[in-house]
């Protein structure tokens, strides 16, 4: 079945390559639950969706937001999630280009973006699950963290996730710290 589903996905962004579009990013929701899937075909399926592609291709591995049952597995956990250290070193094989992780306020150490070797890595430095807007300063520090582990030049500040169930004011908002914490940081890693 999930075959099916790349086959349909690939078919969509073969599609939108088609009209221009230079990058596509498909967005995962289990690659950081079913761990031992990811290695026996998440990755295939992965590949299957950007067969054909000459652009750009990321993946976003979900945080997961409000389904009960996550939420619950995800309180099992403790503070850190360390089980993206088990499919990280599979995505840094794989045939994607970037690779998209939740940083901001989320409970996955900084430090496993170290094993997306190859990756370009788009950090989400702006929490989508909060209307409190992050300053620059707080969105500098999140890429600042990200570079202990990845060069900057392979670094893409991002949103954690999508911002549609947000209010436009608190989203724009958000987009502009987002907007000035990166120009904050390139100016410090500029004197470096």
């Amino acid at each position: 079945m999930a075959m099916a589903f790349a086959a349909l996905l690939n078919e969509e962004a073969r599609a939108l390559e088609k009209d221009g579009v230079d990058t596509i990013q498909f967005d995962e929701p289990a690659f950081n639950v079913y761990m031992d899937d990811v290695k026996d075909w998440g990755i295939a399926a992965l590949h299957r969706a950007i067969e054909g592609l000459t652009c750009t291709t990321a993946v976003h591995i979900c945080y997961g937001y409000g389904i009960k049952e996550n939420l619950a597995w995800k309180a099992t956990l403790g503070s850190q999630w360390r089980q993206y250290e088990e499919i990280f070193p599979a995505l840094a094989k794989s045939r994607i280009g970037q690779v998209s992780i939740e940083a901001k306020n989320s409970r996955v150490p900084m430090e496993v973006i170290g094993l997306l070797e190859g990756k370009d890595i788009l950090v989400g430095v702006i929490d989508v699950a909060s209307d409190s807007v992050e300053t620059p300063e707080e969105v500098a520090a999140t890429i600042e963290a990200a570079t202990k582990f990845i060069p900057p030049e392979r670094i893409f500040p991002c949103t954690n996730c999508g911002m549609a169930p947000m209010q436009w004011g608190i989203a724009f908002a958000k987009l502009k710290a987002l907007g000035d914490g990166a120009v904050l940081a390139r100016k410090r890693f500029s004197t470096l």
